[in-house]
């Protein structure tokens, strides 16, 4: 039993990315949108925030200073509904259901920097539904306005 926790393991540190095809612009746009969503939720965007969606940018994509900020600076102009953002990323995320939980917990982490508010929070249970459609159930149309 030791040997497949390890083995296991071992395949997450290899699939240290979360999602396929890293190198599409389209996911690029999708996640930076989708990241300002949950920013901006409150209206107010932090230096603690804004470095987040930067290393998390960094980290999933090898994308330099500038090319961060250019995708910052788009999110903030385009007026979308996260929603279509969500199907992208939920395209292209790996099937894995640890890289996909790695990918929520990347985005509650976000959430909580100046602590999670009810408006945030909606934008995780959309990801919630989309990344894991078979725990819909589990999630509420109303746990959302609880929070």
């Amino acid at each position: 039993m030791f040997d497949s926790l390890k083995h296991w393991f071992d395949t997450l540190k290899d699939e240290s990315r979360l999602f396929e095809h890293a190198e599409d612009e389209v996911l690029h746009a999708a996640l930076a949108s989708l990241l300002y969503h949950v920013i901006s939720a409150d209206r107010h965007v932090g230096a603690r925030e804004k470095r987040e969606f930067g290393d998390i940018m960094k980290q999933e994509f090898d994308l330099d200073a500038q090319q961060i900020d250019h995708l910052f600076e788009s999110a903030r102009a385009a007026t979308d509904n996260p929603e279509s953002d969500l199907h992208t990323i939920a395209f292209y995320l790996k099937h894995n259901p640890a890289v996909r939980m790695t990918f929520m917990r990347k985005l509650l982490q976000l959430i909580d920097i100046d602590g999670a508010r009810r408006e945030e929070l909606e934008y995780f249970y959309d990801a919630l539904r989309e990344i894991f459609p078979e725990a819909s159930g589990l999630v509420r149309d109303d746990d959302s306005e609880e929070a």
